[in-house]
Protein backbone atom coordinates (compact mmCIF):
# COMPACT_ATOMS: atom_id res chain seq x y z
CA UNK A 1 0.00 0.00 0.00
CA UNK A 2 1.54 3.08 -0.98
CA UNK A 3 1.22 5.92 1.78
CA UNK A 4 0.61 9.41 1.65
CA UNK A 5 4.13 10.41 2.91
CA UNK A 6 4.98 8.71 -0.46
CA UNK A 7 2.78 10.28 -2.57
CA UNK A 8 3.53 13.67 -0.96
CA UNK A 9 7.30 13.20 -2.02
CA UNK A 10 6.29 12.39 -5.59
CA UNK A 11 4.89 15.79 -5.71
CA UNK A 12 7.86 17.13 -4.79
CA UNK A 13 6.68 20.48 -6.72
CA UNK A 14 3.30 21.30 -4.87
CA UNK A 15 3.58 20.77 -1.42
CA UNK A 16 0.53 20.56 0.70
CA UNK A 17 -0.69 22.72 3.65
CA UNK A 18 -3.61 21.22 6.23
CA UNK A 19 -5.18 23.40 8.41
CA UNK A 20 -7.15 22.17 11.62
CA UNK A 21 -9.90 24.11 12.89
CA UNK A 22 -11.80 23.12 16.10
CA UNK A 23 -12.29 24.63 19.38
CA UNK A 24 -10.00 22.85 22.35
CA UNK A 25 -11.64 19.14 23.01
CA UNK A 26 -13.33 18.46 19.71
CA UNK A 27 -11.28 15.75 18.59
CA UNK A 28 -8.91 16.83 15.93
CA UNK A 29 -6.62 13.98 16.16
CA UNK A 30 -9.07 12.00 16.53
CA UNK A 31 -10.50 12.21 13.13
CA UNK A 32 -6.93 12.26 11.66
CA UNK A 33 -5.73 9.07 13.57
CA UNK A 34 -7.14 6.72 10.68
CA UNK A 35 -4.38 8.25 8.49
CA UNK A 36 -1.17 7.19 7.33
CA UNK A 37 0.41 10.20 8.23
CA UNK A 38 3.81 9.21 9.39
CA UNK A 39 6.21 11.35 8.69
CA UNK A 40 4.29 14.74 7.81
CA UNK A 41 5.28 17.16 9.90
CA UNK A 42 2.67 18.12 12.32
CA UNK A 43 2.94 21.63 13.60
CA UNK A 44 1.74 23.02 17.18
CA UNK A 45 2.83 25.76 19.50
CA UNK A 46 2.13 23.70 22.49
CA UNK A 47 5.10 21.69 21.31
CA UNK A 48 6.85 24.47 22.43
CA UNK A 49 4.59 26.08 24.95
CA UNK A 50 4.30 23.01 27.51
CA UNK A 51 7.63 22.32 27.78
CA UNK A 52 8.48 26.48 28.46
CA UNK A 53 6.24 26.39 31.56
CA UNK A 54 7.48 23.31 32.57
CA UNK A 55 10.99 24.84 32.96
CA UNK A 56 9.26 27.83 34.40
CA UNK A 57 7.90 25.62 36.78
CA UNK A 58 4.24 26.86 36.38
CA UNK A 59 1.37 24.39 36.71
CA UNK A 60 -0.21 23.10 33.63
CA UNK A 61 -3.39 22.89 35.19
CA UNK A 62 -3.95 26.68 33.87
CA UNK A 63 -8.08 26.44 35.21
CA UNK A 64 -6.82 26.63 39.00
CA UNK A 65 -3.70 29.48 37.90
CA UNK A 66 -3.03 31.92 40.62
CA UNK A 67 -2.72 35.78 39.46
CA UNK A 68 1.14 34.78 39.26
CA UNK A 69 0.80 32.26 37.49
CA UNK A 70 -1.27 33.38 34.83
CA UNK A 71 1.32 36.32 34.09
CA UNK A 72 4.13 34.10 33.42
CA UNK A 73 1.58 32.22 31.44
CA UNK A 74 1.40 35.08 29.27
CA UNK A 75 4.69 35.59 29.18
CA UNK A 76 5.42 31.76 28.01
CA UNK A 77 3.23 32.03 25.32
CA UNK A 78 4.75 35.12 23.87
CA UNK A 79 7.98 33.51 23.85
CA UNK A 80 6.57 30.31 22.09
CA UNK A 81 5.04 32.21 19.41
CA UNK A 82 7.75 33.67 18.68
CA UNK A 83 9.62 30.98 18.13
CA UNK A 84 6.92 28.84 16.67
CA UNK A 85 6.44 31.73 13.73
CA UNK A 86 10.03 31.47 13.30
CA UNK A 87 9.66 27.82 12.70
CA UNK A 88 6.62 28.14 10.28
CA UNK A 89 8.77 30.49 8.31
CA UNK A 90 11.66 28.06 8.11
CA UNK A 91 8.70 25.02 7.04
CA UNK A 92 7.60 27.54 4.31
CA UNK A 93 10.84 28.50 2.66
CA UNK A 94 11.84 24.99 2.46
CA UNK A 95 8.17 24.54 0.57
CA UNK A 96 7.76 21.29 3.21
CA UNK A 97 4.32 19.70 3.46
CA UNK A 98 2.79 19.60 6.98
CA UNK A 99 0.16 19.51 9.13
CA UNK A 100 -1.26 23.18 11.51
CA UNK A 101 -2.23 21.70 14.44
CA UNK A 102 -4.31 24.58 16.25
CA UNK A 103 -7.75 26.03 16.56
CA UNK A 104 -7.55 28.70 13.61
CA UNK A 105 -9.80 31.35 16.37
CA UNK A 106 -8.91 33.90 13.74
CA UNK A 107 -10.62 34.04 10.30
CA UNK A 108 -7.91 36.79 9.56
CA UNK A 109 -5.09 35.19 10.73
CA UNK A 110 -5.62 32.05 9.12
CA UNK A 111 -7.19 33.65 6.00
CA UNK A 112 -3.53 35.45 6.10
CA UNK A 113 -1.74 32.33 6.44
CA UNK A 114 -4.18 30.79 3.27
CA UNK A 115 -3.20 32.91 1.18
CA UNK A 116 0.64 33.74 1.95
CA UNK A 117 0.91 29.36 1.59
CA UNK A 118 -0.99 29.86 -1.92
CA UNK A 119 1.52 32.45 -2.81
CA UNK A 120 4.65 30.26 -2.26
CA UNK A 121 2.96 26.96 -4.35
CA UNK A 122 1.39 25.29 -1.38
CA UNK A 123 -2.24 23.14 -1.83
CA UNK A 124 -4.17 24.25 1.31
CA UNK A 125 -7.13 22.04 2.75
CA UNK A 126 -9.26 22.86 5.99
CA UNK A 127 -10.31 20.30 8.06
CA UNK A 128 -12.89 21.88 10.60
CA UNK A 129 -14.41 19.69 13.57
CA UNK A 130 -17.54 21.04 15.03
CA UNK A 131 -18.16 20.24 18.86
CA UNK A 132 -20.47 21.55 21.04
CA UNK A 133 -19.52 23.80 23.86
CA UNK A 134 -20.15 21.34 26.56
CA UNK A 135 -18.14 18.80 25.48
CA UNK A 136 -15.62 21.29 24.46
CA UNK A 137 -15.58 22.35 28.15
CA UNK A 138 -15.66 19.10 29.94
CA UNK A 139 -12.62 17.64 27.89
CA UNK A 140 -10.68 20.58 28.63
CA UNK A 141 -11.58 20.23 32.69
CA UNK A 142 -10.72 16.59 32.58
CA UNK A 143 -7.88 17.23 30.16
CA UNK A 144 -4.95 17.41 32.78
CA UNK A 145 -5.99 14.84 35.58
CA UNK A 146 -6.51 12.37 32.77
CA UNK A 147 -3.38 13.06 31.10
CA UNK A 148 -1.18 12.23 34.59
CA UNK A 149 -0.33 16.28 34.43
CA UNK A 150 1.23 16.02 30.93
CA UNK A 151 -1.31 17.87 29.06
CA UNK A 152 -3.14 21.27 29.69
CA UNK A 153 -6.17 22.21 30.61
CA UNK A 154 -6.96 25.78 29.71
CA UNK A 155 -9.09 28.18 31.56
CA UNK A 156 -12.60 27.29 30.90
CA UNK A 157 -13.43 31.21 30.24
CA UNK A 158 -10.41 30.95 27.13
CA UNK A 159 -12.01 27.97 26.08
CA UNK A 160 -15.44 29.11 25.48
CA UNK A 161 -14.42 32.34 23.77
CA UNK A 162 -12.55 30.44 21.65
CA UNK A 163 -15.27 27.62 21.03
CA UNK A 164 -17.55 31.08 20.06
CA UNK A 165 -14.96 32.04 17.74
CA UNK A 166 -14.27 29.32 15.87
CA UNK A 167 -17.79 28.08 15.64
CA UNK A 168 -18.89 31.23 14.08
CA UNK A 169 -16.41 31.21 11.58
CA UNK A 170 -17.92 27.59 10.31
CA UNK A 171 -19.26 29.77 7.41
CA UNK A 172 -16.54 32.17 6.59
CA UNK A 173 -14.37 29.09 6.18
CA UNK A 174 -16.51 26.98 4.25
CA UNK A 175 -16.91 29.45 1.57
CA UNK A 176 -13.11 30.84 1.58
CA UNK A 177 -11.93 26.65 0.89
CA UNK A 178 -14.68 26.38 -1.49
CA UNK A 179 -15.96 22.71 -1.40
CA UNK A 180 -13.15 20.74 -2.72
CA UNK A 181 -10.45 21.86 0.23
CA UNK A 182 -12.35 21.81 2.94
CA UNK A 183 -14.17 19.20 5.18
CA UNK A 184 -16.24 19.13 8.72
CA UNK A 185 -16.91 16.47 11.31
CA UNK A 186 -18.79 16.94 13.66
CA UNK A 187 -17.70 15.00 17.23
CA UNK A 188 -20.17 15.71 19.76
CA UNK A 189 -21.32 14.44 23.15
CA UNK A 190 -23.90 11.64 23.27
CA UNK A 191 -27.33 11.62 25.50
CA UNK A 192 -27.98 14.02 27.70
CA UNK A 193 -26.30 17.40 27.96
CA UNK A 194 -26.65 20.93 29.04
CA UNK A 195 -28.56 22.84 26.98
CA UNK A 196 -28.96 26.14 28.82
CA UNK A 197 -25.96 28.67 28.48
CA UNK A 198 -26.51 29.75 32.54
CA UNK A 199 -26.68 25.98 33.57
CA UNK A 200 -23.12 25.22 31.36
CA UNK A 201 -21.56 28.76 32.90
CA UNK A 202 -22.43 27.78 35.98
CA UNK A 203 -20.62 23.66 35.98
CA UNK A 204 -17.91 24.48 33.97
CA UNK A 205 -16.70 28.21 34.58
CA UNK A 206 -18.27 29.33 38.15
CA UNK A 207 -15.78 27.09 39.76
CA UNK A 208 -12.63 27.95 38.25
CA UNK A 209 -13.65 31.89 38.40
CA UNK A 210 -10.48 33.45 38.85
CA UNK A 211 -9.42 34.71 42.26
CA UNK A 212 -7.44 37.86 43.69
CA UNK A 213 -7.18 40.05 40.17
CA UNK A 214 -6.60 43.34 40.12
CA UNK A 215 -8.94 45.58 41.02
CA UNK A 216 -10.54 47.37 37.92
CA UNK A 217 -11.86 51.36 37.65
CA UNK A 218 -15.85 51.74 37.20
CA UNK A 219 -15.01 52.62 33.79
CA UNK A 220 -13.12 49.10 33.51
CA UNK A 221 -15.86 47.23 35.20
CA UNK A 222 -18.50 49.04 32.44
CA UNK A 223 -16.89 47.93 29.45
CA UNK A 224 -16.58 43.95 30.58
CA UNK A 225 -19.73 44.13 31.49
CA UNK A 226 -20.86 45.13 28.50
CA UNK A 227 -18.40 42.90 26.58
CA UNK A 228 -19.78 39.66 28.58
CA UNK A 229 -23.17 40.47 27.34
CA UNK A 230 -22.29 41.26 24.01
CA UNK A 231 -19.86 37.58 24.27
CA UNK A 232 -23.26 35.59 25.56
CA UNK A 233 -25.61 37.05 23.12
CA UNK A 234 -23.30 35.46 20.42
CA UNK A 235 -22.77 32.20 22.56
CA UNK A 236 -26.56 31.81 22.63
CA UNK A 237 -27.33 32.36 19.00
CA UNK A 238 -24.59 29.78 18.53
CA UNK A 239 -26.37 27.25 20.83
CA UNK A 240 -29.37 27.49 18.78
CA UNK A 241 -30.65 24.45 17.81
CA UNK A 242 -30.85 25.53 14.12
CA UNK A 243 -27.48 26.43 14.05
CA UNK A 244 -26.56 23.51 15.23
CA UNK A 245 -28.60 21.78 12.85
CA UNK A 246 -27.62 24.19 9.80
CA UNK A 247 -23.63 23.14 10.43
CA UNK A 248 -24.18 19.34 11.63
CA UNK A 249 -26.30 18.83 8.05
CA UNK A 250 -22.93 19.80 6.79
CA UNK A 251 -21.01 17.29 8.08
CA UNK A 252 -18.98 14.21 6.71
CA UNK A 253 -18.63 11.56 8.61
CA UNK A 254 -15.05 10.37 9.74
CA UNK A 255 -14.00 8.33 7.05
CA UNK A 256 -15.25 10.51 4.48
CA UNK A 257 -13.93 13.11 5.38
CA UNK A 258 -10.60 10.68 6.02
CA UNK A 259 -10.96 9.94 2.03
CA UNK A 260 -11.36 13.78 0.80
CA UNK A 261 -8.31 14.22 2.88
CA UNK A 262 -6.87 11.45 1.49
CA UNK A 263 -7.27 12.39 -2.18
CA UNK A 264 -5.97 15.78 -1.91
CA UNK A 265 -2.71 14.76 -0.31
CA UNK A 266 -2.25 12.72 -3.15
CA UNK A 267 -2.98 15.05 -6.06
Amino acid sequence: MISLVQLLREAQGNPKAVILAGAPGAGKGYILRGLDLGGLKTMNVDDIYVPLLKKANVSLDLKNATPEERSEQAKQMAAANKQFKGEMEQIIAGKESFILDGTAASFKKTAELKSELEEAGYGVFMLYVYTDLERSLKQNQDRFEKSGGEDRSLAPAIVMRTWASVTKNYKPYRDLFGGGNFALVANTLEGDKLENLEDIVDKYLTPFKPTNTKPKTPAQQQKAKERKAKEEEEIKSLLDDGFVKDITSDGLSKEEAQMKLKQFLSK
